[in-house]
């Protein structure tokens, strides 16, 4: 996947004027502007060594043990330096600082607190408590699942105790561990796994963040062990139930990944087409990983049995058409001079159409006012086929406002009214829509991942600005039918944008055009979800945003009307005469 050149990594915005603290001690634990192979501590006993006999091929980190005679705070630091190099030696070092009570019940990665490493953590001894304030940006969980979070001053708390010997080791500390977010990528690798949309005919990724050594097992196992929560409602895979990997593992040679499964049951009561999707989903789990597992091919064993190919499934990135938009009135398709004209100005009755979608059978829609209209392939006459407010308004103080309309791939309508999310058939029917975290919240922006299966949403709190927040959840169907979304995942670093916009940027992160210095701010910020780190574009200055959800590819509209357009290392302007662009849906 491909897009516009990108400005360097950012993190997520913190609340400003952070009170001073007063502490003892305030140490530099891990900073994520080192390099990934370096990034740990600026001080302190850890070093690299290049262990030839490692299977990853990967400089080792390591860490010193506790010194001799240290204090409270010092074990605390120099336990949390080996937490960062303990990916490497299984933890040993870093439970050399425990006592053995706590060594046998810590359990380092079911929980990691990533905090934002360009602010030094700030070590705070009181008797035998050492506590840790870092700037919290998100957790990942046991699974690799990384849930953003914007807590300044969080706040990790140990209890000491001396030994025998009257040395210090920890006796209680919180769950997991603590690492920068420099220190996560260094030791963690994130890559997506892929599911099924219900149907069975598309691919529906989701992030993981796994530690890298064995990566490519790791991977399969956590694809093994099905999508996480958010995600579940709306996705299925065909991996059978008590599957594992077996004896044999994940063995990359030569570019292949050989893998073996265990635990199927009778692979005669498993018909061909499940298989076929099986062996797509692994497919696309180790080969889209290719820098990680270096995995161009892979071929599934079961029982020593090897499995057919891969169903033949659409690439993820495949790219959807030109964007669509309103000219002199008409619908059109391109904003180049060999442009096509969809749908006629007096089809649409007049000038106040605006914002027109494409659906997968060529049916176009609009919005007229509080209504949304719909032209099928070869008509020449447009159906109202949704009205809110008063219908027959003719000023815009006196018409409810839509949201722009996003036609999916089950031929169903989305758009927004009065602050809720409508989802309506070709005749006008209205899905009913059960998402309780919705409820009470005013919906000011949506967009639609391109296998139509999550959907992001930006809401505040009823009829105030105020609790803003940008959402991912999985849509719930019924054979197609929405019903419902999933619970939401949380992206803290999408927030405060200069305009209500959100979009699906790719397959895997979302876009906004982030706050600045006024309207005529610049640059566009991708946001991952299910990643600590947002992206930041550079770009002319913008009002408006659209992307293609598959290959990164960027509209932008600014205050003059002109479109401007990424092509190889430049932007350009399309066009001067075109309003309201979007993409259709692949």
């Amino acid at each position: 996947m491909s897009g516009p050149a990108s400005a360097g990594p950012v993190r997520p915005p913190r609340a400003p004027e952070l009170p001073r603290r007063r502490v003892v001690a305030a140490l530099v634990l891990g900073s994520g502007a080192l390099a990934a192979c370096t990034a740990l501590p600026t001080s302190g006993d850890v070093t690299e060594s290049d262990d030839s006999g490692a299977a990853d091929e990967q400089l080792v980190q390591t860490a010193a043990g506790p010194a001799e005679g240290a204090a409270p705070d010092e074990i605390v630091t120099g336990f949390l330096r080996a937490c960062a190099a303990g990916l490497f030696d299984d933890f040993t070092t870093a439970r050399a600082f425990l006592t053995a009570a706590a060594s046998a019940s810590w359990q380092p990665t079911a929980t990691v607190g990533v905090y934002d490493g360009s602010t030094a953590p700030v070590i705070t001894l009181v008797d035998s408590e050492v506590t840790v304030t870092v700037d919290l940006i998100g957790v990942v969980d046991s699974v690799g699942v990384f849930t953003g979070a914007a807590e300044p001053d969080h706040a990790c708390r140990y209890t000491l105790t001396a030994d025998d010997s009257g040395q210090w080791r920890i006796a209680e500390l919180p769950a997991g561990m603590l690492l920068s977010d420099g220190d996560l990528t260094a030791g963690f690798g994130s890559a997506p796994l892929f599911f099924l949309t219900p149907d069975r005919t598309r691919l529906v990724p989701e992030l993981r963040w796994l530690p890298r050594h064995e990566f490519p097992r790791r991977l399969i196992e956590a694809l093994l062990g099905g999508p996480s929560a958010w995600l579940a409602a709306g996705v299925t895979t065909a991996v059978p139930e008590g599957t594992a990997v077996g004896d044999d593992g994940v063995v990359v040679e030569d570019g292949t990944a050989g893998v073996d499964l265990t635990g199927m049951g009778d692979l005669g009561a498993l018909d061909e087409t499940q298989l076929g999707l099986l062996v797509a989903q692994i497919r696309a789990t180790l080969v889209e990983a290719a820098d990680l597992t270096q995995a161009r091919s892979v071929t599934v064993r079961v029982y020593g049995e090897e499995l057919g190919a891969p169903a033949a499934l659409p690439a993820v990135d495949t790219p959807p058409g030109a964007v669509v938009g309103m000219c002199a009135g008409a619908v059109v398709q391109g904003t180049t001079s060999t442009r096509a004209t969809l749908v006629a100005a007096q089809t649409l009755g007049g000038d106040t159409a605006s914002h027109p979608a494409l659906g997968a059978d060529g049916t176009v829609y609009a919005l007229s006012r509080s209504s949304l209209l719909r032209v099928p392939p070869g008509r020449n006459a447009a159906d109202v086929i949704l009205s809110v407010g008063e219908a027959d308004a003719d000023s815009d103080s006196d018409s409810v406002e839509l949201l722009p309309p996003i036609a999916d791939r089950h031929q169903w309508v989305w758009t927004g009214a009065e602050g809720g999310l409508l989802a309506v058939d070709e005749r006008g029917r209205r899905a009913g829509l059960e998402a309780r975290w919705l409820e009470g919240r005013k919906v000011a922006a949506f967009d639609l991942s391109a296998e139509s299966t999550r959907i992001v949403v930006r809401h505040r709190a009823g009829d105030e600005q105020t609790d803003e927040r940008v959402s991912v959840a999985a849509i719930v169907r019924d054979d197609g039918t929405p019903t419902g979304l999933g619970d939401p995942l949380d992206l803290p670093a999408a927030v405060g944008a200069r305009t209500e916009a959100v979009v699906w940027y790719d397959p895997l992160s979302v876009a906004i055009l982030p706050a600045g210095d006024g309207q005529e701010a610049s640059g566009i910020l991708r946001v991952p979800v299910g990643g600590p780190l947002a992206t930041s574009i550079t770009s002319p200055a913008a009002v408006a945003v659209t992307a293609d959800r598959a290959t990164g590819a960027v509209q932008l509209t600014d205050s003059a009307g002109r479109i401007w357009q990424h092509t190889g290392a430049a932007w350009r302007v399309s066009a001067t005469d075109v309003t309201d662009i979007a993409y259709p849906l692949p």
